[in-house]
């Protein structure tokens, strides 16, 4: 029925009010209370009737009532004052009092079908943008084009991420395309099945009818609409709001849906668009000026200066700045919430306080997302959401400090609880993020979870979580040994690559609870890991386990007094490592090959102090401890040693030595092996060609596997033959590559052998004074008195040091050695860089 009074229609069939032909919005409930008393026209109506009729048997309160009849009065033009179309009766009911006229339901004037909605707003119905949308300018770009191809797009991530702002300015990009507009559900507040419908119905304007449901509704709307519908937060709602889409998609061609959830909706058809967080920069050694580009660093600047307009980014403040983003892992809701305590609270005491953030970052924002006024209340939501055995596994997952496997999953995760769908569930929620690479796929907690979780940890479970997790760390260790030792070298190498963090943090709580044990295991089994991949601060390790009480009764106390000699041999402290590697050799313990790795110390800082004879001796000896213990792996590398000792002395001889290693590297099956074996080859060739090609192919090899330190070694031996063949401008390359990555490892012994043949490589491209202040640099860092240098550079260093005397003059010459003596080694190390790039 068609019901006409003033200028205003009312159609119970199409369930729309009109005004002068122009459709009203009006709610759901309005539009019942409207109909019943037109339909009642010409008496009183109770109250207590309205109320049945309208709300049947649900318990409504009375103001619930008037307000709704205030609302139909505004929606047909009247007001509590004149009353010209709703009658109130005081004390007891309501009457609708202007002139009806009702016509046949069958006639049309627009063509629409009969038991059609009110039209939606062809103009976008979406918030209006408060602030710019900072580095997501290619994911609108992107979910734009997805839309093109599916109808469902669900934009998935974590709380806070962003997903929201993103949906809603996609939406915006999108508007022209549908002719029938946008129209945004917000459902964060709506709490279940019937609610979800009802806050879709009151988007849409669409009201129940007598002869079918508030949902029919909804779909007979949308069957004859070229809409886009954006259904924002969804996570709690995904079983109905799954239901009503399915069923749009069905039966509504003409309608596309981005949602937003924290986990996708499950429906066929549906494309999952993840929301990363913002990026944080992947070099933190940026300059200020280019820090600008970084997006998250960008949005925690435009927020910090909206609530202080001094604000500005500067090079006292963005080191601090730069460490809030990472430390909140680009998440846009918490550099946000970071940003706005920069009113009060300045960046750097803001960076040192991020242990406490769920403290720091509350109580910021007013008026918005009631999960989003701080930190913590976005994240409960997401927990509350997680059904029982998804947060237990939650909860324990956060031990892991950086990126894991699910094999490490099922290490960690009770027996009890199945960690394979636990681990599935917890990614699709958007608690785990999902990384894949070359190692495989690996999962990753944002570090904000992270510690959520782990203040809900009583003192029992975070005890024996940490003492589980620091087991794990061990037998990864072990395994990653075992793999070294072989021809699985390269996954080895990946796998402690990925799982750097956790190993870390297994050797802190080692240390922590005084784990004798596994403190010393961890840096004995990761030793040879350190050293190929350069991760030097896992040999440092053996300083906090060496500090142990009992550690010297403990087997492995040999091994790691070795491993801290290897570590000052590195730092380029020559006395203390020889100090360490002595006191080591006269223990006479060749246990976890404690000698062997002492005997390396001492041929490496003997051979680089000039005592040949010494370092010789120790060289061989270190070869026949390998002999004895019958691993290949160790004769590989006592043959390889050996043989660059030699090479200076006896060719023969170092070629036969060459050949042992690549024989044992057969039996190894280590890629590194046959490496080492390779460079050796280098050395001992008499035929340039024949000793570049070694070193290439040693490059090569352990390129593939991830061993930096042999790579850089064969780089730079390789430079250093092509600087004697003429071949200038590839050698200064090879051996500024070198001086780059040395510096950045801390390596400081073959640094300064480096740096020994940069002094020719400058002289021979004219750069005579640097090459000066060089020689300079190099002799005042003798370090503890012993020069840093091999002995054959040396000769070669002192007869090109008279030639820079006599090209510059001996009072020049003087003054340039003092200069290089006193510049820092940052400066060193990038003055003499720049010049072998030609810079």
């Amino acid at each position: 029925m068609r019901y006409r009074f003033l200028d205003y229609e009312l159609d119970t069939e199409r369930v729309r009010l009109t005004s002068s032909g122009e459709a009203q919005r009006i709610e759901p409930q309005v539009f019942e209370v409207l109909a019943y008393l037109i339909g009642a026209r010409g008496r009183m109506v109770p109250k207590e009737e309205l109320l049945d009729e309208v709300w049947g048997d649900r318990f409504v309160s009375e103001s619930a009532l008037t307000s709704r009849i205030k609302s139909a009065r505004q929606a047909v033009g009247d007001s509590g004052t004149r009353q010209e179309v709703i009658r109130t009766v005081h004390g007891k009911g309501y009457e609708f009092v202007a002139a009806v006229t009702e016509v046949d339901a069958s006639e049309t004037d627009d063509g629409a079908p009969v038991g059609a909605a009110v039209v939606a707003p062809k103009a976008p119905s979406l918030p209006v943008a408060l602030h710019q949308l900072i580095g997501r300018d290619e994911s609108v770009k992107q979910v734009a084009e997805e839309l093109g191809r599916s109808r469902l797009v669900t934009l998935v991530g974590p709380g806070g991420v962003g997903k929201t702002s993103l949906a809603y300015e996609v939406a915006r990009s999108v508007a022209d395309r549908f002719a029938d507009g946008v129209v945004a559900v917000e459902l964060v507040s709506v709490v279940d099945a019937e609610a979800t419908v009802g806050a879709m119905a009151t988007a849409l304007a669409v009201h129940s009818r007598q002869d079918a449901s508030l949902d029919d509704a909804v779909v007979d709307l949308l069957r004859s609409r070229e809409l886009l519908l954006v259904l924002d937060n969804c996570e709690h709602l995904v079983g109905p709001v799954g239901e009503i889409v399915a069923r749009v998609l069905r039966t509504a061609g003409g309608v596309s849906i981005l949602a937003t959830s924290r986990e996708p909706l499950a429906v066929p058809g549906e494309q999952t668009w993840p929301v990363e967080p913002l990026g944080v920069g992947a070099d933190a050694e940026l300059p200020v000026e280019l820090l600008d580009d970084v997006p998250a660093v960008a949005l925690f600047v435009e927020r910090a200066a909206a609530v202080d307009p001094r604000f500005v980014l500067t090079e006292d403040n963005a080191h601090a700045v730069v460490e809030i983003c990472r430390r909140l892992d680009g998440v846009p809701l918490a550099i946000e919430l970071a940003a706005a305590r920069t009113r009060a609270v300045d960046v750097v005491d803001i960076a040192a306080r991020l242990d406490e953030r769920f403290r720091l970052l509350r109580g910021v924002r007013r008026g918005d997302d009631p999960r989003h006024q701080a930190l913590q209340d976005t994240v409960r939501w997401s927990y509350d959401l997680l059904e029982p055995d998804e947060q237990r596994v939650f909860l324990e997952l956060s031990v892991f400090a950086g990126s894991f496997d699910l094999e490490a999953a099922e290490e960690i995760v009770s027996d009890d609880l199945d960690a394979l769908d636990l681990v599935v569930r917890l990614a699709d929620r958007s608690m785990l993020a999902v990384r894949r690479g070359a190692d495989g796929t690996r999962y990753e907690m944002l570090e904000t979870l992270r510690e959520y979780a782990r203040t809900r940890l009583d003192d029992t479970d975070h005890v024996a979580l940490f003492a589980r997790h620091a087991s794990y760390a061990v037998g990864l260790a072990r395994s990653v040994e075992r793999d070294l030792r072989g021809a699985d070298e390269a996954h080895g190498i990946s796998r402690a690559n990925s799982a750097f963090a956790d190993l870390r943090a297994g050797h802190h709580h080692a240390l922590h609870v005084g784990d004798l044990d596994s403190a010393c295991e961890l840096v004995v089994e990761l030793r040879e890991y350190a050293s190929r991949s350069m991760r030097y601060e896992a040999l440092s390790w053996a300083t906090g386990a060496l500090a142990l009480e009992g550690i010297d009764e403990h087997p492995l106390y040999p091994v790691l007094s070795g491993i801290e000699a290897y570590a000052a041999w590195i730092r380029g402290e020559f006395d203390r490592a020889l100090e360490l590697a002595r006191m080591v050799e006269a223990l006479g313990s060749d246990h976890a090959g404690a000698e062997g790795l002492a005997l390396r110390v001492l041929g490496n800082v003997l051979y680089v102090q000039g005592d040949i004879d010494g370092g010789l001796a120790a060289t061989a000896r270190m070869l026949e401890l390998a002999e004895e213990s019958g691993q290949p792996f160790r004769v590989a590398h006592g043959a390889y040693m050996h043989s660059i000792a030699t090479g200076y002395r006896d060719r023969e001889l170092a070629c036969e030595l060459a050949n042992r290693a690549l024989a044992a590297a057969e039996r190894s099956g280590s890629p590194t092996d046959r490496a080492g074996g390779l460079v050796a080859v280098g050395f001992a060739e008499s035929d340039p060609e024949a000793a570049l090609a070694a070193y290439a192919e040693s490059e090569r090899t352990s390129a593939a596997i991830g061993n930096r330190w042999m790579h850089t070694f064969a780089a730079t031996e390789a430079a250093a033959l092509l600087l004697t063949r003429g071949e200038t401008e590839a050698a200064c390359d090879g051996l500024a590559d070198a001086v780059d990555v040395w510096f950045r490892a801390g390596e400081w012994s073959q640094q300064w052998q480096t740096l020994a043949r940069c002094v020719l490589a400058l002289d021979a491209i004219g750069q005579q004074e640097l090459a000066c202040q060089l020689t300079g640099a190099i002799e005042r860092r003798a370090t503890m008195g012993a020069p840093p240098v091999m002995s054959v550079l040396r000769d070669r260093m002192l007869e090109r040091r008279e030639a820079l005397a006599a090209a510059v003059g001996a009072e020049r010459f003087a003054e340039l050695l003092e200069d290089g003596a006193e510049l820092p080694v940052v400066d060193v190390v990038q003055r003499t860089r720049a010049a072998l790039l030609g810079g």
